[in-house]
């Protein structure tokens, strides 16, 4: 596998079809004397931003930290709860398992304020 060419960037899907964003960053686990391996995929602007520059990065983790969301952010995904890697990658998990809507609940309890 090609971790960049086949998981970068790809749409990510939960396990009940819903679009849950694509695929920002990649987490690879490395221990002496052993190959690296994919431990997570990462979700989220601040990944994006890190991979296009990290003032970039930084500057989006600000803003995530302002409206409160820097916590568990960018969104993880281990890679044991991939269930495949295709045109998309599939999750075993549903989106409301992981941190990727937390902008989504945020600004709908700003809404429901209103």
């Amino acid at each position: 596998m090609h971790v960049v060419g086949d998981v970068l960037d790809r749409e990510v899907m939960d396990r009940n079809g819903r679009a849950m964003g694509r695929v920002d960053g990649i987490l690879l686990e490395v221990t002496p004397g052993q190959p690296p391996r994919l431990a997570a995929i990462l979700i989220g602007p601040a990944a994006l931003g890190h991979r296009l520059h990290p003032r970039l990065g930084r500057l989006v983790e600000r803003i995530e930290r302002w409206w409160a969301l820097g916590r568990n952010r960018p969104a993880r995904i281990d890679f044991r709860d991939i269930e495949a890697i295709g045109r998309t990658v599939r999750l075993r998990l549903t989106v409301g398992e992981t941190e990727v809507d937390a902008v989504e609940q945020r600004l709908r309890r700003w809404v429901l304020r209103i």
